[in-house]
């Protein structure tokens, strides 16, 4: 597979390698050479395998390929002409170009992306079903003794579509002040890469009475995919694609946080989520309610197997 280091890609792309063969998976972390990495693949040649960085050689070329996001499919395009077509191409999300040029796309129902070879997906692609949780459960001890309900807070970042500020925090503690009246539990809060550093001060601030707070490295080991196993009950900031799916494939209560609607393409996707049942606005009373956990991959493993002639 082949990645541009960003985790949200990798994650979605080890995981589709995880369901395809038992091996582990070749990876290559890649970035164009100069003046391509803002021109890729839409604006730009085939890159030859030289034009990598590192080059992007290998002999004998893979049977399979997988890349995610824009750099991951100009990487793709180049495997399947230093191959001579041998290396088969599955590109994960929307590659911005025709995707008749891949042997399979799996890209998001939200981007309303459509061809013969394009399979569509709520949401993103991650590993999580009813063996990883409990795998994970066994894993987190400390999460395991926190008393119950715990109440998971994940946090992103800016994103285009999705109105998150200050407003929003002091509703998330409002609510979560309501919530502890009303069924004293424990809380984690949990930050990513892409929380801006003057959301982190202000959260620790905030919830510095948190049972586990976590930012960054400093912090101690993450403790994200504990929670998610130990998780009661999630509430995710509208920006994220990939936290959302993760704390859905749970099939527990996923609350979601922002200020007003999203709009774009993500607001499809928030639009899609509810009206299935499974997601909820963060509201100030706490809620309980069942729904088909969101576990895409498991669902189109055994099509992918088929069109990749994998038995």
């Amino acid at each position: 597979m082949v990645s541009d280091g960003a985790a949200g890609n990798e994650l979605q792309a080890l995981a589709l390698a995880g369901v395809l063969s038992s091996a582990p998976p070749r990876v290559w972390q890649l970035q164009p050479g100069w003046p391509y990495a803002v021109l890729v693949p839409q604006f730009a040649p085939v890159l030859a395998p030289q034009q990598w960085r590192p080059p992007l050689i290998e002999t004998p070329w893979p049977d399979i390929a997988i890349g995610a996001g824009r750099i991951g499919a100009a990487a793709l395009l180049t495997l399947k002409r230093a191959s001579s077509g041998r290396t088969r191409t599955v590109q994960i999300l929307n590659p911005r170009i025709d995707p008749a040029r891949f042997d399979l796309v799996i890209a998001p129902a939200h981007d309303r992306l459509f061809g013969a070879n394009v399979i569509s997906v709520e949401g993103s692609l991650h590993a999580i079903d009813a063996a990883w949780l409990a795998r994970e459960r066994l894993g987190s001890e400390q999460l395991r003794r926190l008393q119950g309900p715990r109440t998971v807070v994940l946090v992103g970042g800016h994103r285009r579509g999705v109105s998150i500020d200050r407003r929003s925090f002091v509703r998330l503690a409002h609510a979560l002040e309501n919530w502890r009246l009303r069924e004293p539990g424990s809380l984690i809060v949990i930050g990513s890469r892409r929380t801006p550093s003057a959301w982190s001060r202000r959260l620790r601030r905030m919830f510095k009475n948190a049972d586990v707070l976590w930012f960054g490295a400093s912090d101690g080991e993450n403790p994200y995919r504990g929670a998610l196993a130990w998780g009661d009950r999630f509430i995710v900031t509208a920006d994220s694609v990939n936290m959302q799916s993760e704390a859905l494939a749970t099939g527990k209560p996923v609350y979601s946080l922002c200020e007003s609607v999203p709009t774009g393409k993500i607001g499809r996707f928030h639009r899609a989520l509810v009206e299935s049942g499974r997601l909820r606005p963060l509201s100030k009373d706490p809620a309980t309610w069942s729904y088909p956990p969101l576990r895409e991959l498991e669902r189109i493993t055994p099509l992918l197997r088929e069109r990749l002639g994998l038995g």
